[in-house]
Formats: C-alpha cells, structure tokens, sequence
C-alpha cells in the first residue's frame, strides 16, 4: 500500500475543501472550522527514529526539543530528516507526517496522523514554533 503524502492525503479527505483565490490560485479549508489550512515542515538533525518515536508517543514537546536543522548562521536549513505539518490557526486542526530523504528522494515514512478538536488545540503553538516556514 503506497503511503500519500500530507498534502495528497488532505485534498483527498473530505473534512477538507479547495477555495479559489483570485483567478488562478486556491486554498486547502478545513470544512468543519472554515478556515484556510497552513501548511509548513521543519528539518531536524536527529535520526529519523527519534522524530518517529516522539511522533508515535504523540509527544509533541519532545518534537520541539529535537535539534532543528540550522545553518552557519543560525537560520533555518535542510536535512535528511523532515516532518511535514498542517493546521489551522485556531488550533481546531493539526496533522502531521514524518518524511526521510532517501537519495534525495522524499519518502513518507508513515501514514499522516490527524488531530481534531482540543488535542489538536493543545499544540497551536507548539506548531509555530516548530514550522520553519511561517
């Protein structure tokens, strides 16, 4: 069974709709909430076991704690090792998916988790913190 990606797996759930903006562009909305999903990621510099396991424990702050992959500067970077993040900003909506780079190929490692309702609003802003691209 082939895993979808985070982004795949969204456009196919039906919790979930596209809204055109302007002419050309759209936007994932969560139907229940209404409101415009944001996606991001985060690279890390640990193994990909360790992000897996915080993953599966659903220890979020253990996530947080893992060390972010940053370059000379201090300023964001890449790595091998990558979760892949969407939510809402009201906190109503969070999913998650861990993603390896293999031969610089990006390969989910499992299925997206999904979070609804007060778990997923216990994490608002554990997931700025994490999400690089905000």
């Amino acid at each position: 069974m082939e895993i979808k990606d985070l982004s795949d797996f969204l456009r196919a759930d039906p919790r979930f709709t596209t809204r055109r903006k302007w002419l050309i562009l759209s936007e994932l909305v969560y139907t229940p909430t209404g409101e415009k999903v944001e996606e991001g990621f985060r690279y890390f510099t640990c193994s990909v076991e360790a992000l897996t396991a915080a993953l599966e424990r659903r220890d979020f702050a253990a996530i947080a704690k893992l060390p972010f992959a940053l370059d000379d500067e201090g300023e964001p970077d890449t790595s091998a090792v990558r979760l892949d993040l969407a939510y809402t900003a009201s906190g109503a909506f969070a999913a998650f998916q861990p993603v390896e780079f293999r031969e610089h190929v990006p390969t989910c490692l499992s299925a997206s988790m999904v979070l609804e309702g007060a778990e997923a609003r216990a994490l608002r802003d554990t997931l700025r913190e994490i999400d690089q691209s905000a």
